[in-house]
């Protein structure tokens, strides 16, 4: 009990932008799949996800240009609350593991939106949510007590699962996205303009990737491989190439542009 209030006490949850801190982070609990600890390009601190649905999403919010800030793993505070509501809705609250101590509940995501509301995403496996298996229903329990903190606050509330989004255009992004954080890149940065009106000189409807890529580096003085597609990159998620991010993105595939 003492520890938990530490916990809050300490910010653990709360705040907002570049001082935010998730109230736990990768090495405290089991993750599902891989886990990821990544650098956020919009609130430039470090972002922890337990699973590899929850970095899609996180990904896909910061592509969106609609999103300014992204709080995972947000504490459903004041604590007592929850408490209240499991009550309420006559189920029993999940506690630390080995103790009858009631747990933080938190949100997977919190998004702050262009005109400052907010939009909250419960982010599962599908697996985990769908069928009559006890511990799904466990995990729908929750999520009511959840659905039912954000509804107070008449704030929008999804649950959302890896079949609710594009994951080709997560894949996408995600693959991309080492180019927005490769700092050794920074100095080729002089060619971005360029690269950009180049490669789409060079680009035709049936041509594959690895090829405008090698004739765009040749054009712009020889630039490796390697400097060529991080440059597509940045320009996929800076939006200076109308890259269609729903179809699979292949080296040795046509790259298809959606032209407004």
């Amino acid at each position: 009990m003492k520890l938990v209030q530490k916990w809050i006490a300490r910010g653990y949850g709360q705040g907002e932008g570049l001082n935010y801190r998730p109230f736990f982070h990768v090495r405290d609990v089991p993750s599902k799949g891989r886990s990821a600890i990544v650098e956020g390009l919009k609130t430039g601190r470090i972002h922890h996800y337990l699973s590899d649905v929850e970095y899609q999403h996180h990904v896909l919010a910061e592509f969106s240009q609609e999103v300014v800030d992204i709080r995972e793993q947000y504490a459903l505070l004041p604590w007592e609350e929850t408490q209240e509501i499991a009550r309420e809705l006559g189920i029993q609250h999940p506690v630390y593991p080995c103790t009858n101590t009631p747990i933080v509940m938190t949100s997977d995501l919190v998004l702050t939106l262009l005109d400052s509301n907010l939009a909250v995403i419960s982010v599962k496996r599908a697996a985990d949510v769908r069928g009559a298996a006890s511990a799904q229903e466990r995990t729908l329990e929750k999520l009511r007590i959840e659905q039912e903190y954000w509804k107070r606050r008449r704030i929008p509330w999804v649950l959302s699962t890896e079949l609710d989004i594009c994951q080709a255009r997560a894949k996408n992004l995600a693959a991309l996205r080492t180019a927005m954080v490769s700092r050794e890149l920074d100095p080729v940065m002089a060619h971005f303009h360029n690269f950009v009106a180049v490669f789409l000189e060079k680009w035709e409807p049936n041509k594959n990737l690895n090829c405008i890529l090698a004739e765009t580096a040749e054009a712009l003085g020889g630039l490796s491989a390697d400097v060529t597609f991080c440059l597509f990159g940045r320009a996929v998620w800076l939006r200076r190439l109308p890259v269609n991010l729903d179809i699979p993105i292949n080296h040795f595939l046509p790259v298809a542009l959606v032209w407004s």
